[in-house]
């Protein structure tokens, strides 16, 4: 089941979220340096955070991907990973900067022994903010929707302009019809940075014995009594990784796999009342 979550924030009327993801604590992987630097520009700027899921590395010694090299030697256990993750967020926590946290299929991998999402929201004091793999967020009346995610990202075209389009156009493909009431669209997993804002179009309208163009973008609609907003008109977003594609010294399951490197980086939306402004890619 989808979580759902309303929240208001008194006297807000220009809010500031950082999204993030897919730390993987407890990987040597994990680029502890950039999240800390992270939490202190959210602690400094007022703004807040939503977390999309994979806290920690939260490898079985039965996964093909398990790897003791591959992970601090005091953080093996999946919840000394989760105690040093509630380490991390624990001011931010204490400040009331996190609107939502979530789990990811990393989080997931330890279901039937430990719930590791609910572990941590529960020391963190927010369990009231915890999401599922699916999370709908309101916050002062603008709904965004968060899907940790599945998919493999597709490689796409050779030239890195197309590439990049293409899979900015099978993110949007991915997320548009699982929420239709939500002006901004969230997914995790992927381990990159990408950003669709609305589509703005192009027409021409008869003004009595001549044609004016304009520019437009579609309007949300009423359904039933509630709103749905047209898949064009939406931000759609992956929320990036703090988890390197390899260090040395180690041998790592994304340099056997042959992952592409991307940049520790994740998103920042900023929201006007009730509307979303705007969606921006954040470098760590």
């Amino acid at each position: 089941m989808s979580e759902y979550i309303k929240l208001v924030l008194d006297g807000e009327d220009e809010i500031d979220t950082y999204n993030v993801s897919d730390y993987h604590v407890g990987s040597l992987a994990f680029h502890e340096k950039a999240a800390i630097s992270l939490h202190e520009r959210i602690l400094d700027e007022k703004a807040y955070l939503t977390f999309g899921g994979d806290a920690g590395e939260a490898k079985l010694i039965d996964s093909p991907h398990f790897n003791p090299d591959g992970l601090h030697k005091r953080m093996l256990n999946p919840q000394d990973q989760a105690d040093h993750f509630i380490g991390l967020m624990q001011t931010l926590a204490d400040e009331d900067r996190i609107l939502l946290m979530s789990p990811g299929n990393h989080d997931q991998y330890l279901a039937p022994n430990f719930n590791l999402m609910k572990y941590i929201c529960d020391k963190l004091g927010i369990l009231d903010r915890m999401g599922s793999y699916q999370s709908w967020l309101n916050v002062n009346g603008c709904t965004m929707h968060f899907w940790h995610g599945r998919p493999t990202l597709p490689r796409g075209a050779k030239d890195p302009i197309q590439r990049e389009a293409n899979q900015r156009a099978w993110l949007k493909n991915k997320l548009e019809g699982l929420a239709g009431s939500a002006q901004a669209q969230y997914m995790a997993h992927i381990h990159k940075v990408l950003v669709q804002p609305p589509e703005e179009h192009y027409t021409l309208l008869d003004h009595e014995e001549n044609c004016k163009g304009r520019f437009f973008r579609e309007q949300p609609t009423e359904i039933d009594g509630k709103v749905w907003i047209p898949p064009s008109a939406r931000w759609y977003a992956s929320t990036g990784t703090l988890r390197r594609s390899g260090v040395f010294g180690t041998q790592d399951y994304s340099e056997v796999a042959g992952y592409a490197p991307t940049p520790m980086a994740c998103t920042k939306t900023t929201q006007h009342y009730n509307k979303i402004h705007k969606i921006e890619k954040v470098l760590l």
